[in-house]
């Protein structure tokens, strides 16, 4: 089979018009991860419910045929062990190769839209009586939304001024998905963009506040930012059973604050705008701490602060962005060290298995422990450990 041919079956053709697709939905300049599609019953029918086990052979032999000819390769997100090349879940990758892309774009008959499409918005631009503040702000930052011209995104973003009422409340989203065919994620960081647009200082319409779940394991004096809520409820269940018990507890004195990941360490969440806090309270979380926690949470004071997550890359970063938030926030050695341990004796699990492959590592936290000894561990080792 040549190239041509395995490009011109229809599993190719679905798979690739799929990258193509994801191409198109960006400008070049803001490609920055690598194209992969799942191979998977949605993708590859022929592959997942061929009707003779020789088509299912056929199926992978395109695939092997375009990895060949450069024009992709297959990858696996769970280890051999695992059975078939089916139940490991592969993945096609996209070449990056400018050549590569052209090469499909002629094919398939695709031209490649970003360079037609950043002129035709910068002339809807410089034509429409926006300010200059306003042209400024949007000429170079056009909206792209896949199967939309840049005429219908360009006259829907300024129909944002006909829609503002000062008196009615919205959140950025919202207007978004009012403004954008139901779309709510448009102007996700164009909050300069919709305030230059309404000739405004700042953008009136927030973003969606953090939200923040908190317990009180007995009188307030630190905070235990835990990145999974099974570790968050498993927290909380061992600081109720330790005090029931008269046991000294690792958490005690401790707000524990389930943030959902990196969700929890956006800059805004120290200010009342930016985070909602629902208590989770009972005859061991008092509403008596409440008042103590806000007012170190809500300011810039400096705060005993920890972090506890998975032992992995994104862990670590996590780690990273939230002391930029609370500076002295610390890897929690109570939490990590077991889960060390148990790296050491050859436990974990390898990137492709737990879908961690795209984790990038990350050099330096500015906490010690992790700096010194968390993040030595898992270059030395190369496996991940969950926090749960």
């Amino acid at each position: 089979m040549t190239p041509e041919t395995a490009l011109n079956e229809q599993l190719a053709r679905r798979l690739l018009s799929s990258a193509l697709d994801r191409l198109d939905r960006s400008l070049p300049e803001d490609r920055v991860n690598a194209v992969r599609i799942p191979i998977d019953e949605k993708t590859a029918p022929e592959i997942f419910r061929p009707q003779t086990n020789a088509d299912r052979e056929i199926a992978w032999h395109v695939l092997e045929v375009l990895a060949g000819a450069g024009i992709g390769t297959i990858e696996y997100r769970r280890a051999a062990r695992h059975g078939s090349r089916e139940d490991r879940r592969p993945v096609f990758e996209l070449s990056t190769a400018p050549a590569n892309e052209e090469r499909l774009r002629t094919f398939y008959g695709r031209p490649r839209p970003g360079l037609k499409y950043s002129e035709e918005w910068q002339g809807l631009v410089r034509s429409s009586d926006l300010n200059d503040r306003a042209k400024a702000a949007i000429a170079g930052l056009p909206l792209v939304i896949a199967g939309r011209s840049a005429a219908d995104v360009f006259c829907r973003l300024i129909s944002i001024r006909d829609r503002h009422a000062p008196s009615e409340s919205l959140h950025l989203r919202e207007v978004s998905a009012r403004t954008f065919w139901g779309l709510s994620k448009v102007l996700d960081s164009r909050t300069d963009l919709v305030a230059a647009l309404l000739g405004l200082p700042e953008c009136p319409y927030p973003t969606q506040p953090i939200h923040l779940n908190v317990y009180f394991a007995g009188a307030y004096s630190w905070m235990l930012f835990v990145e999974n809520k099974t570790s968050f409820e498993r927290a909380i269940r061992d600081a109720r059973e330790a005090l029931a018990h008269g046991r000294m507890s690792a958490y005690a004195g401790a707000a524990l604050v389930y943030s959902s990941g990196f969700m929890g360490t956006s800059g805004r969440m120290r200010k009342p705008s930016g985070s909602r806090i629902f208590y989770c309270l009972d005859e061991v979380s008092s509403a008596n701490e409440v008042v103590a926690f806000e007012a170190s949470f809500y300011t810039d004071a400096d705060v005993d602060a920890a972090f506890w997550g998975d032992l992995d890359h994104a862990g670590m970063a996590i780690l990273s962005s939230l002391r930029g938030s609370f500076p002295f926030a610390r890897a929690w050695e109570p939490g990590y060290a077991p889960m060390l341990a148990r790296l050491g004796a050859g436990e974990g699990h390898d990137p492709e298995e737990g879908r961690k492959s795209g984790q990038k590592p990350i050099a330096t936290t500015g906490c010690p422990y992790a700096d010194r000894v968390l993040i030595p561990a898992l270059a030395k080792h190369g496996r991940f450990i969950d926090q749960e």
